[in-house]
């Protein structure tokens, strides 16, 4: 019995090796486009789904994530969430929060989904926080405060007018859920109140 040898196919050699190398390229050249472009496409969708849903300065607690009741993809079903929608166009926003124990978190994102700012919680570390959220710059003189802040207090620049402050607060067990969910009660967003 005498063994063929394998023969390369036809279409090679009729479509031409720089053919071939071209769509190559073409095809990585696609690939790294869409890759760079998903996050600037993508976080609009969710921005905009929770924009509908959210207060702007006002946070809310999110109901515990189960299946087909996510307010957004892939929240983990063991931790509690409360979001505030920011918007400093007319007013910064005065944020005082809980951080009950090691693994909350709270952060501060912009409308594409970006952080910049991102605070958890430590044991050495006092657990109550507050801060105001700022536009960019001096330019609490523009809002006509009520007082001039003080250096003990700690003002957060925002790159945006907008965005998102999200506490996290995973979930120990069904015993602490109560107590977890007070904790989350205390967190508070609002516009700082403007001279008369």
């Amino acid at each position: 019995m005498k063994l063929s040898r394998p023969t390369m196919p036809k279409w090679p050699r009729e479509i031409g090796w720089r053919t071939i190398v071209g769509a190559i390229l073409l095809g990585g050249v696609i690939h790294i486009v869409a890759t760079f472009a998903v996050p600037a496409l993508g976080p609009a969708a969710a921005m905009r789904k929770l924009r509908e849903a959210l207060p702007p300065n006002q946070m809310v607690i999110l109901r515990p994530a189960a299946p087909g009741k996510q307010p957004l993809p892939f929240l983990a079903p063991d931790a509690f969430h409360a979001i505030c929608r920011y918007d400093v166009t007319t007013s910064p926003v005065n944020v005082s929060a809980v951080l009950g124990d090691p693994g909350w978190t709270l952060s501060l994102h912009t409308p594409q989904g970006d952080n910049f700012y991102v605070m958890p919680a430590q044991q050495l570390r006092r657990n109550e926080v507050s801060f105001t959220v700022a536009p960019g710059g001096d330019r609490t003189a523009d809002f006509g405060l009520a007082r001039r802040p003080s250096g003990s207090e700690t003002f957060i620049e925002t790159p945006t007018s907008e965005g998102l402050i999200v506490l996290r607060a995973p979930l120990r067990g069904l015993s602490w859920q109560a107590a977890t969910e007070a904790m989350l009660r205390r967190a508070s967003c609002s516009p700082v109140a403007r001279k008369r």
